[in-house]
């Protein structure tokens, strides 16, 4: 078992060899289990000066509350394609992605797919003229079925630096994101201040919300409320 810390979506480590790296496109991806009609994949592009090769392992992501942990698992329901790879310098490869079992989840989940490089051969290990570094790249795959929804709880209130915090369980059976709602500020049963779906986004501000966890969202607040009483602010989400 491992346990991370902080958001999920920020696990990418790519370590730089000079000015080049392992380019992953996309790092985050989300399909439907039940939609056999798409493949959905990343493609993986070795601009390191030298070959390299990963072994790939999956790992369920445990959400408990603010809590996260990697559940490493030997025989995932989740497909990944081709198993392992080998890249030569400047080569690219394509990573396909499928869901395995005949049932599908019970709720919406989400898998970190790692990269694990291993020596492509002896001279890796034996070259004492400068530093090795294996490299680990992981992205993250989300199972979203269109039939289970959210559920939110809102709670823990402040206000801080001209921004309404607060908390947000889902305690339903699907996933979302803060992107996928517009955001109305409410000050008893008056508007106060409405953020668009994406607005944040496209600011480069968004949260995840899976199953049976909470995170913490931070809304800002015009200065035209600031004479309101903060202490009645409410946030209300709707898609």
């Amino acid at each position: 078992m491992f346990e991370i810390i902080g958001l999920f979506f920020i696990f990418f480590i790519v370590f730089i060899d000079s000015a080049n790296a392992i380019e992953m496109t996309p790092m985050v991806i989300t399909f439907d289990p039940s939609d056999t009609s798409r493949m959905p994949f990343t493609l993986i592009y070795n601009e390191l000066s030298r070959d390299i090769a990963f072994d790939i392992q999956v790992y369920d992501i445990v959400f408990n509350g603010t809590d996260i942990k990697l559940m490493p698992l030997s025989d995932p329901p989740l497909w990944v394609f081709p198993p392992s790879l080998f890249l030569k310098s400047g080569q690219s490869q394509r990573v396909q992605f499928r869901w395995l079992d005949k049932e599908l989840p019970p709720i919406d989940k989400s898998y970190q797919v790692s990269f694990m490089e291993y020596p492509v051969n002896n001279d890796v290990l034996d070259n004492r003229s400068k530093l090795n570094v294996l490299l680990d790249v992981n992205l993250i795959v989300h199972v979203d079925q269109p039939d289970l929804t959210p559920i939110f709880l809102i709670s823990n209130y402040r206000v801080k630096d001209g921004s309404l915090f607060a908390e947000v369980k889902n305690i339903g059976k699907g996933s979302s994101r803060l992107s996928d709602y517009d955001i109305r500020v409410m000050h008893d049963n008056d508007l106060v201040s409405h953020v668009f779906k994406s607005q944040l986004k496209a600011q480069g501000y968004d949260v995840f919300f899976a199953p049976d966890s909470k995170q913490t969202i931070k809304i800002p607040l015009p200065e035209s409320i600031y004479d309101v009483d903060l202490a009645t602010l409410k946030i209300e989400m709707a898609d």
